[in-house]
C-alpha cells in the first residue's frame, strides 16, 4: 500500500495542472480579445484616416453623386476605393472574422449612407460589389 503522502502529492499535482490550464486559457482569451481590439482599431483607422475616403464620405453625405452619371473618372475611382474597403469588410463578415455588431459600431453611418443613395446602390450592383450588397441587406441598410 502506497503511503498517503504520495496520494496527496499526486492529487496536488493534478489540481495544479488543472489550475495552470485554466489560467493559461484565461490569459489566451484575454490576449486574443486585446489583439482583436487592436485589429479592429486598425481597420477603423484605415478607413477614417484616408483623406480620399473622407472626401467621398462628405460627398455621399451631401448626396453629391451626380458624377456617377457623368464622365468624372477620378471621382468614380475614389468611389471604387471607398466601396472596395467595404467590400473587404463584407468579405471579413462572411468569413466570420468580424461580427455584425462590430461592423455597426465602427461603420454604421457610412454604410447607411451608401444604402440610402440609389445612385451608389445602382453603381455597386452594376459593378458587382456583391459582398457589400449582401452586407448592406444583412444589416438592414439596403433592400
Amino acid at each position: 500500500m502506497a503511503p498517503v503522502w504520495k496520494d496527496w502529492l499526486q492529487a496536488g499535482t493534478y489540481v495544479a495542472a488543472i489550475v495552470a490550464g485554466i489560467v493559461s486559457l484565461w490569459q489566451y482569451r484575454r490576449n486574443s480579445a486585446r489583439e482583436r481590439t487592436r485589429w479592429l482599431f486598425e481597420l477603423y483607422q484605415r478607413f477614417y484616416g484616408q483623406p480620399a475616403h473622407r472626401a467621398m464620405r462628405v460627398r455621399l453625405d451631401l448626396g453629391q453623386t451626380d458624377f456617377l452619371r457623368g464622365d468624372d473618372k477620378e471621382l468614380a475611382a475614389d468611389l471604387d476605393d471607398f466601396l472596395n474597403f467595404f467590400e473587404f469588410i463584407a468579405f471579413l463578415r462572411r468569413r466570420g472574422e468580424i461580427k455584425p455588431a462590430e461592423v455597426r459600431a465602427l461603420f454604421a453611418y457610412p454604410l447607411q449612407t451608401i444604402g440610402k443613395n440609389p445612385d451608389v446602390i445602382s453603381y455597386l450592383r452594376e459593378y458587382d460589389y456583391g459582398e457589400l450588397d449582401r452586407l448592406l441587406k444583412e444589416l438592414g441598410y439596403a433592400s
